[in-house]
């Protein structure tokens, strides 16, 4: 049962979303009758537009407002908790923006709205994902810091006491969205699992430790224990009214994209071809294409002047080239601004004692190396702009992951694997969530999230994240 809190974010969500697209489009309303006119008349001297009264178009921002707030609630994207919270929500914000503005659109021709400029329906498909994403976001904050307020935490038990577990209960004390309150963890009888350094308990009675604890949810977050012992755990749960979640033990055995099923009514975990294949592979190749023949014309200035001040700096070279593993393990020459000093990438091994980030990554905070210049470029990513070659040639995409060297790939498990299923890419998913700040299991499994579940909305949703990412410079060194 929902909480008064999350009631009050699902009424306000939506009522936010409608006010919010109409306001977007009487936004629009005044920068192209009365900013842009009034701008003509005082560079030109004369006028270039009709008067047109605010109500033309309120009317299409209601109908696209409440046309979006439809397929949001449609899609679920008003639900309590997702799992890459800004990431997922992001894509599905941008898929239903694109929907609403063609129906939108269509309703302004079949209604004969002659004074209505379908500029704002361009100006408000790019800002409507990124201000109703804002408001998303601030409705949950404010309801996780209400029930925290409020004492209204969700009483959690661990059943485990592994790094898995340990795991678990800080996302659900620190970042998950229904505030979480690790109350105990259970030592399983049965686990093979080394313990972690938590304060776990070996109850004689599970049922009366639980009660003690008014434990709200058992979280079972071993694979390693018996079925038996698994079987027990779940029927005491079950047979109590106890709201449990269970982490399964299957999924770490399999590399390929699979799906639940069901046959009979007896469930089944299926196997299913990555959704990255034919058209759509074609369809994100086209994205790519499109992105940078813009870009690459816009940013021959900006590359000009990184290059001066390298030359400057430490002298030539200007780029660092260096043989990166790509899709389906074939080889490729990675292009990228010089940050470092000329043969630094022959220099490793005196630094391997002061690595920071776990292996087989190799990333080093201040790492001497590292020119004056290139700790600049490093700091806003810009000694990555030369990879919109390797875009360009079809080596790597705008969005995927980013794509190990040959020596990082030597030391890859068959898990590690299915990350160069996929195009390496100049940005994704890892570094839209820490970059360098994340331990390389998490990298993998982000990647592997990407890989299983990519649509052309995530990488919208990706390239839109990646610039506060990147202003932020959080992770960047």
């Amino acid at each position: 049962m929902r909480s008064a809190g999350a009631r009050a974010v699902s009424v306000a969500m939506p009522i936010g979303d409608l006010f919010l697209v109409t306001g977007l489009f009487m936004l629009g309303w005044w920068l192209r009758h009365r900013a842009l006119p009034g701008l003509i008349l005082s560079v030109f001297g004369r006028s270039t537009d009709l008067s047109v009264p605010p109500t033309s178009y309120l009317v299409p921002g209601l109908v696209m407002g409440a046309v979006l707030v439809i397929l949001l609630q449609a899609f679920d994207v008003y639900r309590q908790s997702w799992g890459l919270v800004h990431i997922e929500e992001l894509a599905w914000l941008i898929r239903s923006t694109f929907m609403a503005v063609v129906i939108t659109f269509a309703w302004t021709f079949a209604t004969r709205q002659l004074f209505f400029s379908r500029f704002v329906l361009v100006f408000a498909l790019p800002l409507a994902p990124i201000v109703l994403a804002l408001w998303h976001s601030a409705c949950r904050r404010a309801a996780r810091a209400a029930r925290l307020h409020r004492g209204q935490a969700r009483r959690l038990a661990i059943y485990g006491c592994g790094s898995l577990a340990a795991d678990l209960a800080a996302h659900a004390e620190k970042r998950a969205e229904v505030p979480g309150r690790v109350v105990g963890f259970v030592r399983p009888a049965t686990s093979r699992e080394a313990p972690a350094d938590v304060p776990a308990e070996s109850p004689d009675d599970l049922r009366q430790w639980l009660a003690e604890r008014q434990v709200e949810q058992l979280v079972i977050a071993d694979t390693t224990i018996s079925r038996e012992e698994l079987a027990s755990v779940v029927w005491l749960c079950e047979h109590s009214g106890l709201s449990y979640q269970l982490v399964p033990d299957v999924f770490g055995l399999l590399r390929r994209t699979t799906r639940v099923t069901s046959i009979g009514g007896v469930t089944l975990i299926e196997s299913v071809p990555a959704p990255l294949r034919g058209l759509r592979r074609w369809l994100k190749r086209a994205l790519d294409l499109s992105v940078v023949c813009v870009a690459l014309p816009l940013l021959a200035v900006p590359a000009l002047v990184i290059s001066l001040a390298i030359v400057l700096d430490t002298g030539f070279p200007v780029f660092f080239v260096q043989t990166r593993q790509g899709r389906d393990n074939k080889l490729f020459r990675m292009i990228k601004f010089r940050s470092m000093k000329a043969g630094a990438d022959r220099d490793q091994g005196f630094l391997d004692g002061i690595r920071r980030a776990t292996s087989p990554v190799f990333k080093v905070r201040d790492d001497p190396r590292v020119t004056r210049i290139g700790r600049f470029l490093r700091s806003w990513s810009l000694d990555e702009l030369p990879q919109l070659w390797n875009v360009f040639r079809g080596e790597m995409s705008l969005v995927g992951p980013r794509p190990p060297v040959p020596e990082e790939f030597e030391m890859y498990s068959e898990r590690h694997l299915k990350r160069l299923e996929s195009t390496p890419g100049m940005t994704g998913i890892v570094q839209v969530s820490g970059r360098s700040q994340l331990a390389f299991e998490e990298m993998v499994k982000l990647d592997l999230y990407y890989v299983d579940n990519w649509s052309i909305w995530l990488d919208l949703s990706i390239l839109l994240l990646t610039i506060p990412a990147t202003l932020s410079r959080r992770g960047a060194y």
